[in-house]
């Protein structure tokens, strides 16, 4: 038979208690959690009845259920917890996916993530092809489908990726090159103000100019060259970093300089101030010269308004494409840019291909009716 008690700490009360002989045999005490003796002897009653119905007398509480993720939750655990081997700065990586993610959140982040659609993934991109470029709308869904897709397989949350069937904008093709005479003007109006100026960031600006335009790096290949990295007598050329890490492809590339931008090399190599690290085109930045990760500062965007009659959305990748775009259109083998470029898929090059002077050739002319 079981009893209460009254228990009591520092002569202050702290609760009633219940005693009773669990389906084991063995005596237990409980706290019963009622504020009268009387609640607390019903609640002795109801223990004795599952007793002698073979039931445990008094079972432990069922733990409070875990709080469901929202889509904000679900998003801010993948940019500080989501990793993968094949990620070469896992810092930048993480800045630049919680930069995209951003935009999704006033729309859908108060949603519990299990909760969420593929209708909902569909409304969410229809209301943000009304705002931003369908570029920026692939850039934006895609994070947020890796982070579905990481959650659901690490079991943060019970469902499926919702915007794994869900249909994306096409991409829009950034293809913006200059012509021979943008060119032509370009490098002459750079390089005129490198020799009249003779300041440090005009001549870096005419020297990166000509550069990029006859080897086609892109902007962290460029800043992350050293010295080392060319040799002006074999006229080598190691593409082996962008910025301080391996460039986009994960792989080395080694290159040829052309001959026609060597003398200019040298005269740079004169004149370029020594650093620290070795640079080719080292940024001065706060009264030292160091690797920058911008080139705004060298003001292309305000020379190219200057020469051009239409906008550029990127100014320096621009050259890169101008690169590619001549040596197609001067007949170059569409694999061996591959390699230029450094693209680890052909898919990448083929965007050029239409420009080759032997595209698609006579073979409209093959049909005879």
């Amino acid at each position: 038979m079981g009893d209460i008690v009254k228990k009591s700490r520092a002569g202050k009360f702290i609760g009633w208690y219940v005693r009773f002989v669990d389906l084991d045999g063995r005596r237990k005490q409980r706290a019963s959690h009622q504020p009268t003796k009387a609640l607390a002897r019903t609640l002795l009653v109801e223990i004795e009845a599952r007793v002698a119905r073979g039931l445990v007398g008094m079972p432990d509480p069922e733990p409070a259920p875990t709080p469901e993720l929202t889509v904000a939750q679900l998003c801010e655990r993948y940019v500080t917890q989501y990793s993968r081997p094949r990620i070469k700065n896992l810092t930048l990586y993480r800045s630049e996916q919680k930069s995209a993610l951003r935009r999704i959140l006033p729309l859908l982040g108060d949603r519990p993530a299990s909760s969420v659609t593929r209708r909902d993934i569909v409304r969410l991109r229809d209301e943000l092809m009304a705002t931003y470029k369908p570029n920026t709308v692939m850039s934006t869904l895609r994070p947020l489908s890796t982070a579905f897709a990481w959650g659901a397989r690490e079991g943060i949350i019970a469902c499926a990726n919702p915007c794994a069937q869900v249909e994306r904008p096409r991409r829009e093709s950034l293809l913006e090159f200059l012509d021979q005479h943008e060119v032509q003007r370009l490098v002459t109006e750079a390089e005129a103000a490198a020799r009249q100026t003779d300041s440090h960031a005009a001549w870096l600006r005419y020297v990166a100019i000509v550069f990029t335009l006859h080897t086609g790096v892109r902007k962290g290949e460029l800043l992350g060259l050293r010295w080392h990295d060319l040799d002006l007598t074999t006229r080598r050329l190691d593409i082996a970093r962008s910025y301080r890490l391996l460039p986009k492809s994960g792989a080395v590339r080694h290159l040829k300089l052309p001959t026609t931008i060597v003398p200019l090399l040298s005269e740079w190599r004169q004149r370029c101030p020594k650093n620290a690290d070795g640079l080719v085109f080292p940024i001065s930045a706060k009264g030292t010269l160091r690797m920058g990760r911008k080139l705004d500062m060298l003001e292309l965007p305000a020379l190219l308004t200057a020469i051009l009659t239409r906008p550029l959305q990127r100014p320096w990748h621009a050259l890169r494409h101008t690169f590619a775009s001549h040596f197609v259109m001067s007949g170059g083998n569409i694999l061996t840019l591959q390699k230029i470029l450094g693209h680890a898929d052909i898919k990448m090059t083929l965007v050029y291909a239409h420009l080759a002077p032997d595209f698609l050739g006579e073979e409209m002319d093959r049909l005879r009716y």
